[in-house]
């Protein structure tokens, strides 16, 4: 009479824990607001309709800051924007006031693709692809 008991409630405690590992494991959802907000950064990849346009950023780095804003810097001169991240949505919006034409193709809101400590990657429906790296 004790072997069944004692079974079911080993088989119990087995699916109590391997259910509770796969719930944590399911739930952790990485922001990009933790990972960009360390560092400078570089854009690695800017696709346009099948186009790759990346060297139109070669010599820039971004700095972006928790208070929302973004710094661009190239050649010295630091050229300032805003941005947000929507983690429900999960979007980053970026918003450079400016003419220069290479930031102003960052402007608008990109849904996030993958995210890690060096590279976090975004497409925009349309637009196409941004792969930014940490210096």
């Amino acid at each position: 009479m004790k072997k069944p008991i004692y079974s079911a409630l080993l088989c119990s405690l087995i699916l109590f824990f391997t259910a509770c590992n796969s719930a944590d494991d399911f739930n952790v959802v990485k922001t990009v607001t933790p990972v960009v907000t360390t560092g400078t950064w570089k854009v690695s990849l800017y696709m346009n309709s099948n186009t790759d346009q990346t060297n139109s950023f070669a010599g820039y780095t971004f700095a972006f800051n928790s208070s929302g804003s973004i710094i661009a810097t190239k050649n010295g001169l630091d050229t300032e924007g805003s941005w947000s991240e929507d983690n429900i949505a999960r979007k980053v919006t970026i918003n450079f006031n400016t003419t220069e034409p290479a930031l102003i193709k960052l402007n608008g809101s990109w849904n996030v693709a993958g995210i890690n400590n060096a590279e976090v990657s975004f497409e925009k429906s349309g637009a196409g692809m941004l792969s930014i790296t940490n210096l």
